[in-house]
């Protein structure tokens, strides 16, 4: 008789086998089939931009100088992260290390606008700290000043309470805000709110517009009410209940986000950075995008799809490939995984195949480095993208 261990690695070899024959057949792989090269004519190119490239005016320059050498259109820029703001706030704490009296969105929309990019306010919605930020954040941070908004895990415990090496065993990256909290959202559409009234930006782009990464059954199943289900029966049920409320919760967040929005400015693009895994999203982060889009909450979806290989990259984005939500997606590419340019091309040839908005590369540092000409050779952005002016990015 096979051991469980053999019949468990045939079952996922038979899997994996009978998904590649899924995906030959698939709409997805006659839109690739079909695709006949060409550049569109409108398509965001777009750049995540973190924190760490916002420190000084002039690391933002060079930020702005690689977008105009590879002919990106789009800046993701990351204004609060870890509870910390980039931009100037009355109520969240400035961020750390900053060059003295620097604004970085300020700077960077001033340098950006001249070059027609579009400017985008990348906001960390539910991810408020990480191991450092509880170490070392200044006594203003929601941290001390709203310690009860953080999320619990199944026995109680603070995640704020959590080790770095526990991090790591429950898969998530620090300290995760409450969204069944309604302070929580209030703060958020207050966070939102606040840059819109201080900055003609085009765009915000929600983070960690979800969960931590949860495990029913286990101690890391975070906004599970803290019970004791007497039957395996009621446990099912209280794991059903509890995944659509957390589901329901996370698109209320969207929802009240989305209506301040068009309050403040109906013209604003509002975007959300999504998980291309159906089970995670549905299961583990309950970040229900593909309704989102349907529902006019968001008005695109961007994918971090940051695989290194092209069979993984074609089996996370097969479940979501529809025509009715495609023009609102956008591919994100991974680049600070080192992925080969056969990876990074077929990438970008999907996105145009599949008639998706376009691509965003994380991250910028990636174009920052000593060899980051020679890298970007390789990976033909500026001959995939055309030339500067086609890209409409000459100076005004």
């Amino acid at each position: 008789m096979a051991s469980n261990e053999s019949v468990r690695i045939w079952f996922l070899l038979l899997s994996c086998i009978s998904f590649v024959f899924s995906i030959e057949g698939s709409p997805y792989q006659a839109a690739l089939q079909e695709y006949k090269p060409s550049i569109p004519e409108k398509e965001v190119r777009a750049l995540w931009i973190t924190r760490a490239s916002l420190q000084t005016a002039k690391s933002i320059r060079a930020v702005i100088e690689s977008m105009r050498r590879n002919n990106l259109n789009t800046a993701m820029v990351q204004v609060r992260g870890r509870g910390e703001s980039y931009y100037v706030s009355d109520f969240v704490p400035r961020a750390r290390g900053l060059e003295g009296g620097l604004d970085p969105l300020a700077e960077f929309m001033k340098v950006a606008k001249p070059y027609g990019i579009s400017v985008h306010a990348w906001v960390n919605v539910f991810l408020a700290a990480d191991r450092e930020t509880i170490r070392t954040a200044p006594r203003e941070h929601l941290i001390y000043t709203h310690r009860d908004w953080f999320l619990r895990d199944r026995t109680g415990r603070s995640m704020l309470e959590y080790s770095g090496a526990e991090l790591i065993r429950a898969d998530i990256e620090g300290g995760f805000l409450d969204p069944s909290n309604e302070a929580v959202r209030q703060y958020n559409v207050r966070v939102v709110g606040e840059i819109l009234s201080r900055y003609a930006v085009n765009g915000i782009h929600l983070d960690y517009i979800r969960y931590p990464s949860s495990q029913a059954g286990t101690v890391y199943d975070f906004g599970m009410p803290l019970s004791n289900p007497r039957t395996q029966k009621d446990f099912v049920y209280e794991m059903q209940t509890t995944r659509k409320s957390r589901r329901d919760y996370i698109t209320q967040m969207v929802a009240e986000i989305r209506s301040e929005v068009r309050r403040k400015n109906p013209d604003v693009i509002l975007s959300a950075a999504v998980w291309p895994n159906k089970q995670k999203i549905e299961e583990r982060v309950f970040q229900m995008w593909p309704e989102w889009l349907s529902r006019g909450l968001i008005d695109y979806a961007f994918l971090m799809s940051y695989y290194d290989t092209v069979q993984r990259f074609d089996e996370r984005i097969t479940p979501f490939f529809d025509p009715r939500i495609n023009s609102r997606m956008i591919l994100g590419v991974g680049l600070y995984r080192n992925p080969s340019p056969t990876v990074t091309l077929h990438q970008l040839k999907t996105s145009r195949a599949i008639g998706s908005a376009g691509i965003c590369y994380f991250q910028a540092n990636w174009f920052l480095s000593k060899d980051a000409s020679e890298k970007e050779k390789r990976h033909q952005m500026p001959v995939m993208f055309g030339s500067w002016r086609e890209a409409g990015l000459a100076p005004k």
